[in-house]
């Protein structure tokens, strides 16, 4: 009996300790997060880790303390140069870690850069001053007038009350600063040299003086230089273009005055040949200046040369009389046509146009054939 309830006393007891190893060896299954509960640790975290960085570098930056200067007295050793402060940099004076830059010249950041205004109001000051003497050089190389050297007090002097200097806008020992640089600008630009008395003296140089000449100054110049090749070649210009002229107007002359001719001969032809088939109602003659006045515009009626030669021409026409009439009380040179026994110049004119068309097309006529057709052909001439 007894052995029987310690058997059954150790069954539960044993059960008891397997599911307590069990229950060690497996952890529960909500022990460990799930995926999600994971994910959202891991991002606050992150966001954590972002904001402690953030903080840190920010208070870093704010309780950080610039760099100082190294003093500019030690800077030639070669131990100035450290990790604990800046070198000095050009155009800069350091003392005690601090940066002053010298005049003409402003602080930028680390860096001493050159002042704009300066440097503008020092080139405004040299452009003046080359201009000034440039000009007075020119006039001196032009015509001999004026100061070759001039003191450089005297110019200051003159720039000093000139609004230039009052538009400027600068402090006393920046202006001097400025005036400083523009003279040294001056002396690299113009010549210079001490007179007797130690003042300096400045002169613009000659080649520089050659563009501010004026234009009446270069062209008497060069006139003046080239005189003995210039006046034989416009000489032997001006003589071809007259003679040119001349060559002109006479072909001019010449071909008119044939036209002309040739317009008084049909004109008086017509005239004749009319007054012979109206039996004398109309005037076989013409007034040979109201001719003249119906021929030419009055623009070539100022020229008398042209006329005359027409007037000489059909003087030595035979078919033309010349002679004098009273005309409505006054006398007056007519020209008449001579019909009897004179041969049209009409058709002689037609003959001549017919000939040149003929021949341009090819066609031409031997000897023979002009020979009897010149027979067939009644004329009369007059000789």
């Amino acid at each position: 009996m007894s052995s029987t309830r310690s058997g059954r006393h150790r069954r539960p007891s044993s059960v008891s300790s397997n599911s307590l190893l069990k229950s060690i060896k497996e952890p529960p299954r909500n022990f460990f997060p799930s995926k999600d509960e994971f994910l959202r640790l891991v991002a606050v975290l992150a966001i954590a880790s972002s904001v402690a960085v953030c903080c840190n570098v920010f208070f870093t930056l704010i309780n950080r303390q610039p760099k100082p200067f190294c003093d500019s007295h030690n800077s030639h050793s070669p131990d100035s140069i450290s990790d604990f402060c800046e070198p000095c940099p050009s155009n800069g004076e350091c003392n005690q870690g601090k940066l002053e830059c010298v005049r003409g010249y402003r602080k930028h950041g680390k860096l001493c850069v050159e002042d704009g205004d300066i440097n503008e109001t020092a080139k405004k000051l040299l452009k003046w001053i080359e201009i000034h003497l440039c000009e007075a050089q020119a006039q001196f190389l032009c015509d001999g007038l004026g100061a070759v050297w001039v003191r450089e007090d005297d110019i200051w002097k003159e720039l000093d009350g000139h609004d230039l200097v009052k538009n400027v806008g600068l402090d006393n020992g920046t202006f001097l600063y400025t005036k400083q640089r523009a003279t040294d600008a001056v002396s690299r630009l113009l010549e210079t040299r001490t007179d007797p008395h130690g003042i300096k003296e400045l002169k613009c140089p000659d080649l520089l003086a050659e563009h501010y000449k004026p234009v009446a100054c270069r062209i008497r110049q060069w006139l003046s230089e080239y005189a003995l090749i210039a006046f034989p070649v416009s000489t032997l210009l001006i003589g071809c273009t007259v003679l040119f002229w001349k060559v002109c107007q006479r072909r001019y002359i010449s071909s008119r005055v044939e036209e002309l001719y040739h317009q008084v001969c049909e004109i008086l032809e017509d005239n004749a040949l009319l007054s012979k088939r109206e039996n004398g109602e109309c005037e076989p003659w013409v007034v040979a200046s109201r001719l003249r006045d119906h021929l030419l515009p009055p623009r070539e009626r100022k020229n008398r040369v042209l006329w005359k030669k027409v007037e000489e021409l059909v003087q030595e026409d035979s078919r033309v009389d010349r002679y004098p009439k009273l005309v409505k009380g006054e006398s007056k040179v007519v020209w008449e046509w001579q019909v009897e026994g004179s041969l049209s110049t009409s058709k002689v004119r037609k003959k001549v146009e017919a000939n040149r068309l003929k021949s341009t097309e090819g066609i031409g006529i031997n000897s023979d054939q002009l020979h009897r057709t010149l027979k067939a052909e009644p004329k009369a001439l007059i000789f």
